[in-house]
């Protein structure tokens, strides 16, 4: 059981760096902007300000919608040394080492589990595309494996328009050590993507004029 418990720690950062992409002087057209070709039900759930998470057995899609620049958003999802200070149950984040646009980052979090309170450790080899994407992949650490990236797209109010709102996605794969039951961890695993993306809504949000 301290296996699981370990485990579903992690799912605090990591799950959560990741990718962006978008170009702030774009313009979406409407009908044709990312949020626009999603299902209604859930273009509804964004732009009423909720979080959006699919997909099962540790392999998951997240989105939030912002209304923000991708500037802002970047800023957000590349403060790995303050994530402590928006991003649920995260004791601290760092980046360990810097070579040109490629970091490793490590972030401790901890978090109650069955009564207990459990820490655990994540170590992420980043790679930066400036303003367009984020890769990441655990090097080190409690899960079996993790990897993944952040995406922002910008979305326009009206067709013709200049977009004054981003779509941020995560896209994520986790899987748990041997010995871990899967299907707790996964539930827990998602259940955390959303607070998560709630989380750095948030923040977004207080960044932004």
């Amino acid at each position: 059981m301290s296996q699981l418990l370990r485990t579903c720690l992690f799912a605090g950062y990591f799950s959560v760096i990741v990718t962006i992409a978008v170009t702030p002087s774009v313009s979406a057209e409407l009908f044709n902007s990312p949020v626009d070709k999603l299902p209604v039900a859930e273009r509804v759930k964004l732009r009423n300000g909720q979080a959006l998470v699919t997909g099962e057995k540790g392999k998951y899609t997240a989105k939030v919608l912002v209304t923000a620049s991708p500037d802002i958003a970047w800023e957000v999802l590349t403060d790995y040394d303050n994530f402590s200070k928006f991003l649920p149950n995260t004791v601290s984040g760092k980046v360990l080492t810097v070579n040109g646009n490629q970091k490793v980052v490590e972030q401790v979090d901890t978090r109650q589990v069955f009564l207990m309170n459990v820490q655990s450790r994540i170590r992420s080899a980043i790679t930066e595309t400036a303003k367009t994407r984020i890769d990441f992949r655990q090097i080190d650490g409690d899960l079996q494996s993790l990897d993944g990236y952040w995406k922002i797209e910008p979305v326009a109010p009206y067709s013709g328009a200049k977009a004054n709102q981003v779509l941020i996605t995560q896209v994520v794969d986790a899987q748990p050590k041997s010995g871990t039951p899967k299907g707790i961890f996964y539930n827990l695993f998602k259940d955390s993507l959303a607070k998560i993306m709630i989380a750095i809504k948030k923040e977004v949000d207080r960044r932004t004029p």
